[in-house]
């Protein structure tokens, strides 16, 4: 198949039976890959390096379970391979003034499975094949293999490739690809999966991405769909034409609403772990909600002060010149560490003293009474205020105690001797 070989620049395996092809079938062949050339949905074959033999296989699935249009929901290749191709993919489509793409698992899912299946049943097309005493079968579209994992879709296309070692490389050799560029770059896909799988075909590695659109469906992709942030901060794309959006992290209130405009910028407040992000999106018209996760690598919370009292009382007794107690001690911060937040005790009388008076971690405050010679047994009154700040001095929390020192009352008893006489 010289003529093919030429329209399609690359290295690839024949469809079965194409060599035998009379001359009149064999043109309409050539004109349909023609035709599939230039339309975005049913795409082009790609671009291959030399076969490369994969030197440790991936786990493999028993024959049945890829048999026909698939269904079934394979593990990855490797899974940072897959990410690290869909981190590409956004990176230039941004470059490119368009949104990012969000990965689902339906098309992961398809993707996986069709890249799976070129492997281990040795052949390579969007048609999907099975081995039949030897012999390569076709066995169901590549439109139908996708409707099989991705529903009610609106449009889909789909780019594959082989030999490739590397996310770069074969992210590299789609975009020097005229058709697969234009997929890769195309405003009507919207979501995409990515699948890879490292195997016995005769290309070693087998790659797989499938793009779409699904009918009223309103994707959210948090920081190009990344998996992790290590900061919180969050850049929000979501698709539609709206007026208004609003947004709320982990089920919590709502946030007022803005008017539409994208990027969104968010800052995640949080511990670290999973946390989910909706969005709520509005017109004159129409609304919709959507949602998306990010994982959180480390706390970006803002630290509390702790539950601290209204109220405290020291009592002076004159009589013995003590006072109980002899201090109170108080923890603005049950647990801290961070530099970026400081702790501040302040008291505005001399007869009671803090010591320490600010940090930044899970220290304890010690609140002193003392009398001086000035106190002639009267009542004092001190008002303590605790306050949490961030290090450029933005006030976050703070807390006021009132202090009193009693002075007790001593009462004596006068005894009289009883004097009697006779």
């Amino acid at each position: 198949m010289p003529s093919l070989l030429k329209i399609v620049g690359a290295k690839v395996r024949p469809l079965p039976g194409a060599e035998d092809m009379p001359s009149a079938k064999k043109a309409d062949f050539f004109k349909l890959l023609l035709i599939v050339c230039a339309t975005a949905l049913a795409l082009v074959w790609p671009v291959a390096s030399l076969p490369v033999r994969a030197d440790e296989q991936t786990t493999i699935p028993s024959p049945e379970t890829l048999q026909g249009c698939g269904g079934v929901l394979l593990p990855s290749g490797n899974e940072a391979f897959e990410q690290e191709v869909v981190r590409l993919v956004n990176q230039i489509r941004l470059d490119n003034g368009l949104l990012p793409l969000k990965r689902v698992d339906s098309l992961t899912a398809a993707a996986r499975f069709h890249a799976t299946d070129m492997s281990e049943e040795d052949y390579f097309s969007h048609t999907s094949y099975d081995r039949v005493n030897g012999e390569l079968v076709e066995a169901c579209k590549w439109s139908n293999r996708l409707a099989t994992y991705y529903n009610d879709w609106q449009s889909i296309s789909e780019n594959i490739a082989a030999g490739y070692l590397t996310p770069a490389s074969v992210v590299d050799g789609w975009l020097n690809s005229t058709g697969h560029r234009k997929n890769i770059l195309s405003p009507d896909n919207w979501e995409m999966g990515v699948g890879y799988f490292l195997g016995s075909g005769s290309y070693g590695h087998y790659w797989v991405q499938d793009f779409g659109r699904r009918k009223n469906v309103y994707p959210v992709v948090i920081n190009s769909d990344n998996e992790t942030s290590d900061d919180g901060s969050l850049t929000i794309y979501v698709y539609g034409d709206w007026e208004e959006t609003r947004l709320r992290v982990d089920q919590s209130d709502w946030s007022g609403w803005q008017p539409f405009a994208l990027p969104m910028h968010w800052q995640l407040k949080a511990a670290a772990g999973q946390h989910s992000v909706e969005i709520e999106m509005r017109s004159a018209n129409a609304s919709a909600t959507a949602s998306d996760s990010i994982y959180l690598s480390h706390s970006t919370a803002e630290p509390e002060l702790n539950t601290l009292p209204d109220s405290l009382t020291f009592t002076y007794d004159p009589a013995t010149e003590t006072i109980a107690p002899g201090l109170y001690t108080i923890q603005p911060l049950a647990a801290g560490g961070d530099a970026a937040y400081i702790w501040q005790v302040a008291v505005d009388a001399s007869w009671l003293t803090i010591t320490p008076a600010q940090g930044s971690g899970s220290e304890v405050v010690s609140l002193v009474p003392s009398l001086s010679g000035e106190n002639d047994g009267n009542n004092e009154q001190a008002l303590v205020t605790v306050s949490l700040r961030k290090s450029d001095g933005t006030l976050l929390a703070e807390k006021k105690i009132s202090v009193a020192l009693t002075v007790t009352t001593t009462t004596y008893a006068v005894f009289v001797p009883l004097v009697s006489g006779k």
